[in-house]
């Protein structure tokens, strides 16, 4: 990937955060952005957390729509992982920047372990490819939404109550 491809992709990024488009829709936009946010977009959630908590939105309420996005985008890369990679390769070489950071995943999850997948919600884009990593290894789905829940509650909870202390 080139620089310039970098560097309009994050003018894009600021465009949407600086249109306020999550914010617009409150709550269910929030819901979107934490969403997305957990499918390796980095968009931050933070962002739109503090305006909605800013503008008086229930602090429980955010906390909520915060935990249920993140969490069914957990679901998302885990089977995108299951199944996904099965057509990725059919149908498109990887790079070998992808091939890195990909292995990457893997590595951090050999590592870890289970903890892997409670703390990838804490890790930008490399969190997400984690939990992609987790689908591919194909680990029991159980226990897998038992550590990716939880990891991605106590963020969420830390963010909200943190962002709800200072606004």
């Amino acid at each position: 990937m080139s620089f310039e491809i970098i560097i309009k992709y994050y003018e894009i990024m600021q465009e949407i955060l600086a249109n306020n488009t999550f914010q617009e829709y409150g709550l269910i936009g929030l819901f979107f952005n934490s969403l997305l946010s957990a499918t390796a977009i980095p968009l931050p959630t933070e962002i739109l957390t503090s305006a909605l908590l800013i503008g008086g939105e229930n602090i429980f309420l955010v906390g909520i729509t915060l935990i249920l996005g993140s969490v069914i985008g957990g679901v998302l890369n885990y089977f995108i992982g299951f199944e996904g990679i099965k057509i990725f390769n059919k149908f498109k070489k990887l790079e070998k920047k992808n091939e890195d950071e990909h292995k990457k995943g893997h590595s951090l999850l050999n590592k870890f372990g289970w903890g892997a997948i409670f703390f990838a919600a804490w890790i930008p884009v490399i969190g997400d490819l984690i939990l992609i990593s987790a689908g591919v290894k194909k680990m029991k789905f159980s226990k897998f939404m038992v550590f990716m829940i939880s990891g991605k509650i106590l963020k969420a909870v830390v963010v909200v109550t943190g962002l709800g202390s200072i606004f």
